[in-house]
Formats: structure tokens, sequence, C-alpha cells
């Protein structure tokens, strides 16, 4: 049997929050706020809730003239750009299809917004792709994974599915049988908890 793996993209292969820390960055050097606006960014990214409730603190707090559906589209729109291949991933996939792995990529978000991300050298390391926002559920559910392994022309049974998020990544590829790999970027194994100002993928 072919040896098979799933990756997730962000925070797996990209770094998606150093992405929202650059673009906090940039909006604090643009405005003028300083590093104490700075910080309060970046402490308003790490409370749970929606994206538009931190933007609505935050244009409050500064006087941001757009609405908080405004500010989060356009900081949206702003991420793909900056996201950054980790150290190793690229070549990390070439060496598995070197190998003989057959490898596809899974990800929760659009296809032209992670095509900018996977334009950063990810180019033809995949013999599938699925952007659930253009399918009709997004992981975990299990008709993704499903999918997924039927476009790469392979079989979920003994396959691994690498990502960062233990309820999307690790616990929907557990349940449809696959073998797990949780990129835990340093955290401890808890339960998540949706950052504000992280837009939907």
């Amino acid at each position: 049997m072919t040896p098979f793996a799933v990756f997730d993209l962000d925070d797996t292969l990209v770094d998606y929050a150093g992405s929202i820390d650059a673009a906090f960055v940039a909006l604090a050097e643009e405005h003028g706020l300083g590093p104490e606006g700075l910080e309060f960014l970046r402490a308003e990214q790490e409370k749970p809730g929606t994206p538009e409730e931190s933007w609505k603190a935050i244009a409050d707090r500064f006087g941001f003239p757009e609405s908080p559906e405004e500010l989060t589209r356009a900081f949206a729109d702003r991420l793909p750009a900056l996201c950054r291949p980790y150290e190793g991933a690229i070549e990390g996939l070439r060496a598995l299809r070197a190998a003989g792995w057959r490898i596809a990529l899974l990800t929760n978000g659009s296809e032209p917004a992670q095509r900018i991300k996977m334009s950063t050298g990810f180019e033809g390391l995949f013999d599938a792709h699925c952007f659930t926002d253009e399918e009709t559920a997004r992981k975990p559910d299990p008709s993704v994974f499903h999918l997924v392994a039927e476009r790469t022309g392979a079989e979920l049974e003994g396959a691994w599915m690498v990502g960062d998020s233990l309820s999307a990544d690790i616990a929907g590829g557990a349940a449809v049988g696959m073998r797990t790999l949780w990129v835990s970027g340093g955290r401890a194994r808890a339960p998540e908890v949706r950052r504000r100002t992280s837009p939907c993928r």
C-alpha cells in the first residue's frame, strides 16, 4: 500500500499566527500607535470571542472610522501575503514525495487565500487539495477527509493526518481511522479557544 499523509496548512506548514502578529505590527506603524498600542492589539487577539467584537474594542480605543466588519475583512485580506513556511516544511514534503508518499492538503479556508500562502514554495508538492470553504463541509466533518482521499486515489486506513488543531485535525482524522500527528507549536494539550481577531479560515 502506498503511504499517504494529509496536511493542514495554517500553523502546520505556514506560520499563520506569525502573520497575524506581523499584520498588527504593520497596523501599529501605519497609525502611529506606538508600543503601547501594539500591545493592546496583541492582547485583544488573545481574548475569546468573535473578530468583530475585538475590532470594535480596537476601533473604540483608537478612534478608527471603519466598522468592525470592515476592519475584520481588511485584516483578513492582508494576512495571506504575510504567511511564511515553517523552517523545514517544504523540504520535509519533498522528502516524503521522494520516498514514494502520496501527499494531500486539507485546509479549512478559501482557495484564493490559501493559494497565496502556498505560493511561497508549496506548488507541485501535493497530489490533491481540498479547500473546505469551496465544499459543503469543513473539518472535522468526516466527508472532507473521505473527499481528499478520493481525490488523491488513496485510502484513509493507515494514513496520517498532520495538523495543529486538536478538534479539526486530530479528532477529525482519528474519527475516520487515520493516524494523527499534532503540530503543537509549543502548546500544552488543552481545550482550544478561538481567538477574537483571527479571521475565519
